[in-house]
């Protein structure tokens, strides 16, 4: 028999684990995401930017550049910028700045034209790294690199038609670019880009462990609720809200990121990934992406506000038609199979899903 305050002793040790299990982050787990979550950017990135630097200097950015030129000028802008565009496409924004910064004719833009081309970079920007990191995370890089690069099109074409049939945003664009290093050598290039993978693991640990407190504060159900109607409206499932939250203020190499751990612990199913995926890959980064478009002096209300409804809208339509189609045919077009454990539901019920 146990005494008195043997039991007590018992009952507070109990208690104890309990506030331990609800109120304390598991490190050992926590150090296991951090590592998943790096390990699956990382191996991803590093060999990928690295075929794009050989490709860049073997002249692949000259070749594309040929090829978009009609694409350039049927969005409303002049040829010479197509470089700025294939540079954007291949690499990242601040290296399509840095090519922009290089060109005589940036003066004589107007308010008009660097909308068009600072939606277009948003739309399309470091297809490789992000359209492999989206592969991991489950969807097919042709399907990626398509959706993004018609989108933009699209997008652009139409906004240079209303402005150009209203006269809209004519006047000259103040754009604030600061000087950049056009040409770094691969000695260079090799420091900037451990600096930048620096910043990415730190941010990886800080956004992590944050996530793991906001899960414990109920804070993570909260964002969820939150986000349930806009979620509801494109049709994507509850259980990616974190993982939308995420892409959208911090990127999609972030957000998909957090996609690829969830997609190998089978915590989402295909469909689930797919419709995610869209929305990100569409509209992601916006805090830093948008300021950094913002040094072309385009207008904020196209870039930021009709940029994201158009969004909506593609995401709406195409998730809409996921919907719609037979399964096996979305699947062949735009899952990455591979992706996914083994165990993964092969044909998810749609219906359910939505």
């Amino acid at each position: 028999m146990l005494s008195g305050l043997e039991t007590r002793l018992i009952n507070r040790n109990i208690r104890d684990k309990r506030e331990m299990t609800l109120f304390s982050i598991d490190l050992k787990e926590l150090a296991e995401d951090i590592i998943t979550v790096s390990w699956s950017l990382f191996r991803v990135m590093i060999p990928t930017l690295i075929v794009v630097k050989i490709a860049q200097d073997l002249g692949a950015v000259d070749i594309l550049d040929i090829w978009l030129q009609p694409v350039t000028e049927l969005i409303g802008l002049p040829a010479a910028l197509s470089i700025v565009l294939t540079t954007t496409m291949l690499t990242n924004p601040y290296a399509g700045l840095i090519v922009l910064a290089s060109l005589e004719m940036i003066t004589e833009l107007s308010v008009a034209e660097t909308s068009i081309l600072a939606s277009f970079m948003l739309f399309a920007h470091a297809l490789p790294v992000e359209a492999v990191i989206s592969r991991q995370a489950g969807t097919k890089i042709i399907f990626v690199v398509c959706l993004r690069v018609f989108t933009a099109v699209i997008f652009c074409f139409l906004l240079n038609q209303v402005l150009t049939s209203f006269d809209l945003l004519q006047q000259k664009a103040l754009i604030h670019l600061p000087e950049f290093q056009v040409a770094p050598s691969w000695f260079e290039w090799s420091v900037d880009q451990i600096k930048g993978l620096i910043f990415i693991q730190i941010v990886i640990i800080a956004l992590l462990t944050a996530l793991a407190i906001l899960k414990i504060l109920g804070i993570e159900r909260l964002i969820a609720l939150c986000m349930r109607p806009f979620l509801n409206l494109i049709k994507i499932d509850e259980n990616a809200s974190t993982i939308m939250v995420v892409g959208l203020t911090l990127g999609l190499g972030f957000g998909g990121g957090l996609m690829i751990k969830e997609v190998k612990a089978g915590h989402v199913n295909k469909m689930q990934a797919l419709s995610a995926l869209v929305f990100i890959n569409l509209f992601h980064s916006v805090f830093e992406d948008t300021a950094l478009m913002m040094l072309l002096g385009p207008s904020l209300l196209v870039i930021l506000v009709l940029r994201f409804l158009f969004c909506v809208l593609v995401a709406f339509l195409l998730i809409t038609a996921f919907k719609i189609l037979a399964w096996p045919i979305v699947e062949w077009a735009c899952v990455s199979s591979k992706s996914f454990p083994p165990t993964a539901n092969r044909h998810p019920d749609q219906k359910a899903i939505f």
